[in-house]
């Protein structure tokens, strides 16, 4: 088994996307990790799991449910001995009222049906493109808005997140 650590993760806007690139890059940098970052769709073969110690798995959150992909990777892998981390990317978790709610429904429930032993796990705020949104408003008002009208995304909890991660990552067995 290499020193590499493999961020599979699933997305629907681009947030968790983003997300990941941001833990990789503090991996990379501040721990001197070597970071392999996949995005997990239908149809795309990802890497060998035997050649990564080291594994994070995110997934954007719509309607309350996780990218299918996302959800059956974290559900139907066997990571052995691998140390686990996930996090996910909800717009309910960028609300401070409802961001309990989002880590027990969205992320507690999902890693608790998975049976998956994670050492870390945060759920991060998200993104929905203005197209989401209901519209409320006419045409000529919502096309004044920006392209991403909700981002909701606390960037201090996912390099916190990427920090406490880096360090149990490196720590000795």
């Amino acid at each position: 088994m290499s020193d590499k650590i493999l961020i599979a993760y699933g997305t629907r806007y681009g947030a968790t996307t983003e997300a990941a690139a941001t833990i990789q890059q503090i991996l990379e940098k501040e721990f001197k990790l070597n970071v392999e970052v996949y995005t997990i769709k239908k149809g795309k073969k990802l890497p060998e799991l035997e050649d990564f110690p080291h594994i994070i798995i995110g997934s954007g959150i719509k309607e309350g449910k996780w990218v299918k992909e996302a959800e059956e990777f974290l559900k139907n892998n066997d990571f052995g001995n691998r140390k686990v981390a996930v996090f996910i990317s909800s717009g309910f978790a960028g609300e401070e009222d409802l961001y309990d709610y989002a880590r027990e429904h969205f992320l507690d429930k999902v890693i608790e049906e998975s049976g998956v032993e994670v050492i870390e796990k945060e759920a991060f705020g998200g993104r929905v493109p203005m197209l989401y949104i209901p519209q409320i408003h006419f045409y000529r008002i919502l096309r004044r808005l920006p392209r991403f009208q909700l981002d909701n995304r606390n960037w201090e909890r996912i390099e916190q997140f990427a920090r406490k991660v880096g360090k149990k990552f490196t720590e000795e067995d």
